[in-house]
């Protein structure tokens, strides 16, 4: 990884000071940096961009491919070509002026608080012998050290670092003074003389191109980019090979610099084996290891492919750790960011930052253009190291070219090399600076501890007497979880039913319909995307459903039209025989985005004890499609008793119990705040803010003072069109956070499963894929009522009204399942709405 570091020392102490540095790690960040940039910088007018910058001392130098600087209030520009130095307030050196005639791809301080070393593609600097591809200049006189002198090296160097007592030195090249030294090589930083104690050979390239789309080039096998961990032990380097001393790495090898000669480690991954676009000889394209080495993260090009669905990494962020071994490693966690590309990675601690020409993060199933979940973020952005998502950094509109050529961050904040003319809005042609100051200090995301105070939202009321809800189908379509506590949806998928007559067909669309105003709120808005159609010159679709005799009931059939044209689609629906819907047109009445329902009752004494429902075509001669009326069709049946009250989701009661690990003290119920608390679906407390899932599906939050348990205002959640999640929401029983995952897990009503997405309480942002993990708990997850984490346990409440706890690690149960409260042991009933652990 790559930090400036100021250090100011004689020159008598440079050859020690080189000696022992280890490499240039810097201090961790403990926030995100402003969201504009500081307006002193200079702004670089032309040229592919800056790939380079380092700070020594009050000075800072940057490199990359340009001709003219301008500075801050000039009325026109410098010529600097390829490099130029300017101080802490912007103004440009007129003394650091050194002849560089090629590209230079890296700057780093060289640890003298003196000079800097530059590596790139440049022939020589100031026309100075052994100057070839590695300098070291003077930061004050832009003259080159000459007590340093590198040997030959027979291509580009793209990359340096500092580390050991050594000058790493990566890039595309074969031969060091003559020697073979394939892509990687470690010089004397005093003598810039080859030590030999880098000598591995990269080989086999990953793919060969004529029409490589990075600034680099097509250049056969070798590092586009390497990172070191902050001790010097370990170096993970990325690029265009396959082989590494003929062991299979292919683009991303870990390298052991621990010991006297660098080593390949034994950790390997074949996750950028898959192919992605032509036009990228590699695909990985930045690399960091974070601050305290136990990790690092790679960004990626290569075009779309698939996205998640496909397994490639191709248009990713992914980390992978650096404290495993063996083959086969496999991310942590991928962002995909929606086809577009990744070019630089720098780690702060508190955030990964990124830096290219995409458009969203948390973007992984649409390539170039929005899809579920994607959040926007242009050219920039700052995602959370436990789970990728994007944190509330925003710079804004980073002009779309390649993007962002090197990160560096240093006590003032984080430098930017890239190839626009804008940050964050501002101009900053090519460079500029984020300061720290403005920026936002990382939150401790607490999630409470014990003994402390749980709440319960809501209590569970008991059904008593007949089932208010006697049929639900899904017409067309699988079964679907109840939003309330009366039963599922059945599936209807079978050419044949118990219900219908045969004949018909099912129809299904990834159209997502807003359920209308006379639709019941505990109807899943997932019925609307499947239907039952009734095809033409066949048996009129008809469903018999036997009821109890003498009882009133109400049919409730769901409609909504997904054709693409508008044609209209009428139909006759006759109820017992009644014709009750007489050329009923569904685009007519709501139009093709928008689901409803038509109700029909039948009082007790119609009520023969079969509820008869058919279907009929208004036009019925061969030619019915060549009149442009599209077939009946129907998405839902639902039959209830209107004698009864429906499904109770409990009460709006909200209660709070006094926890250790072990025991429950009394429950006290508490002003409610006015909330409907019978219809929160999971629910969990970090910082001062408690999350609530909702049946309307919603995720929102709320701040909770502590000092009298009352409630602040409101806020909804922006889920970024995650439907998946907003349509889990309303049949969710119980949340909790790990906070040193990040993850959110949750609990689905009668479904034995545990989920979870990640989650980030800084941006209040969900990830957009679901995972399920395993669990041999034991543990019948449908019948868990809420949860939450503390002292290293899961404590959950059930249907049957215990509290039991289990030990939590690595985001899953271990250990064996223990009683904590319940009617068998104190009494307590759990049994109700979610949980949550109060945080003081």
């Amino acid at each position: 990884m790559r930090r400036s570091a100021r250090i100011g020392i004689g020159l008598g102490m440079v050859a020690l000071v080189t000696s022992v540095l280890p490499s240039f790690a810097g201090t961790p960040h403990d926030g995100t940096v402003a969201n504009r940039p500081v307006s002193w910088t200079p702004s670089v007018q032309d040229g592919g961009g800056v790939f380079g910058v380092a700070t020594v001392g009050d000075i800072t130098v940057a490199g990359g491919n340009f001709t003219q600087v301008l500075e801050r209030g000039a009325a026109s520009p410098v010529t600097r070509n390829n490099i130029f130095a300017f101080d802490s307030t912007g103004k440009i050196s007129t003394t650091f002026v050194p002849t560089v005639p090629n590209r230079v791809w890296d700057v780093i301080p060289a640890g003298d608080g003196q000079s800097v070393y530059v590596g790139g593609q440049f022939g020589n600097v100031n026309g100075a012998g052994r100057t070839n591809k590695v300098a070291r200049i003077n930061v004050n006189t832009g003259q080159v050290v000459s007590t340093f002198k590198p040997p030959s090296i027979d291509g580009k160097v793209m990359d340096l670092e500092l580390a050991n007592g050594k000058l790493y030195v990566g890039g595309y090249f074969k031969t060091v003074g003559g020697q073979p030294r394939t892509s990687l090589a470690a010089l004397d930083p005093t003598t810039g003389a080859d030590t030999g104690t880098v000598n591995l050979t990269f080989s086999d390239v990953f793919r060969e191109t004529t029409s490589s789309r990075l600034p680099s080039g097509y250049n056969g096998v070798g590092v586009e980019r390497f990172a070191m961990s902050p001790d010097g032990s370990r170096l993970v380097a990325i690029g265009n090979f396959r082989t590494v001393n003929g062991q299979s790495r292919v683009q991303v090898a870990v390298v052991d610099t621990s010991g006297p000669t660098a080593t390949l480690a034994d950790w390997s991954t074949t996750r950028f084996s898959m192919a992605c676009s032509a036009s990228f000889p590699t695909y990985t394209l930045g690399v960091d290891i974070s601050p305290d080495g136990k990790y690092f993260v790679v960004g990626t090009g290569g075009a779309f492919n698939g996205g998640v669905a496909s397994g490639t990494l191709c248009d990713s962020v992914s980390r992978f750790e650096l404290d495993t071994t063996g083959a086969n490693q496999q991310p942590t966690w991928v962002d995909y960011v929606g086809g577009d590309t990744t070019t630089a990675i720098h780690i702060t601690g508190a955030a990964v930052y990124t830096g290219g020409h995409f458009r969203w993060m948390n973007a992984p199933f649409l390539a170039d253009r929005e899809g579920p979940g994607s959040v926007g973020r242009k050219g920039l952005s700052a995602l959370d190291p436990r789970n990728g998502l994007p944190l509330n950094f925003n710079a804004g509109k980073l002009p779309l070219n390649w993007g962002v050529g090197r990160f560096v961050s240093n006590s003032q904040g984080l430098w930017v090399g890239h190839d626009g003319d804008t940050l964050g809005g501002d101009p900053a042609g090519r460079i500029g600076l984020f300061p720290l100051e403005g920026g936002k200090t990382t939150s401790p995301d607490n999630t409470g501890s014990l003994p402390g105070t749980v709440f319960q939202a809501g209590k569970a009321e008991a059904q008593t007497g007949p089932a208010p809800v006697l049929y639900r189908v899904n017409a067309g379509g699988p079964g679907v979880q109840a939003l309330d506590n009366g039963p599922d949806w059945e599936a209807d998928q079978g050419t044949t039913s118990p219900w219908r007559t045969s004949g018909s067909s099912t129809a299904s669309t990834t159209r997502v319909f807003t359920p209308s105003p006379a639709v019941p709120a505990s109807t899943p808005p997932s019925i609307f995307s499947t239907a039952r159609v009734d095809p033409r010159n066949g048996t009129n679709l008809e469903w018999n459903f036997p009821v109890t005799t003498g009882v009133p009931l109400q049919v409730r059939l769901y409609f909504a039209n997904d054709a693409s044209a508008t044609r209209p689609r009428q139909m006759d629906v006759s109820v017992e025989n009644q014709l009750r819907l007489d050329n009923y047109d569904i685009i007519n009445e709501v139009g093709t985005t928008t689901g409803t329902v038509k109700t029909f009752d039948i009082p007790a004494a119609a009520n023969d004890g079969n509820v008869d429902i058919d279907f009929a075509h208004v036009l019925d001669n061969p030619l019915l499609f060549l009149t442009g009326i599209e077939n009946p069709r129907v998405n839902g049946i639902e039959i209830v008793r209107t004698d009864v009250p429906p499904p109770s989701d409990g009460t709006d009661d909200l209660v709070t119990t006094p926890l250790t690990e072990s025991s429950a003290g009394t429950p006290t119920q508490i002003d409610n705040g006015g909330i409907d608390w019978s219809s929160a679906r999971g629910a969990f407390m970090v910082d001062g803010r408690v999350y609530t899932g909702w049946a309307d599906g919603t995720l929102r939050w709320r701040p909770l003072f502590n000092n009298d348990n009352t409630f602040g205002t409101e806020r909804v959640v922006d889920l970024y069109g995650l439907t998946e999640f907003a349509q889990e929401l309303p049949t969710i029983r119980a949340m909790w956070f790990d906070r040193d995952l990040g993850r959110l897990y949750y609990v689905r009503r009668n479904t034995n499963q545990l989920y979870y997405r990640y989650f980030t309480p800084e941006s209040s942002i969900v990830g957009a894929v679901r995972f399920t993990p395993t669990d041999a708990s034991g543990i019948d997850w449908g019948k868990v009522r809420g949860g939450f984490l503390a002292n290293g346990r899961l404590y959950f409440s059930s249907t049957d009204g215990s509290l039991k706890s289990v030990g939590w690690a690595a985001g899953g149960t271990s250990g064996t399942v223990q009683d904590v409260s319940g009617p068998a042991v104190d009494g307590v009933d759990w049994n109700g709405g979610p949980l949550f652990l109060q945080v003081r």
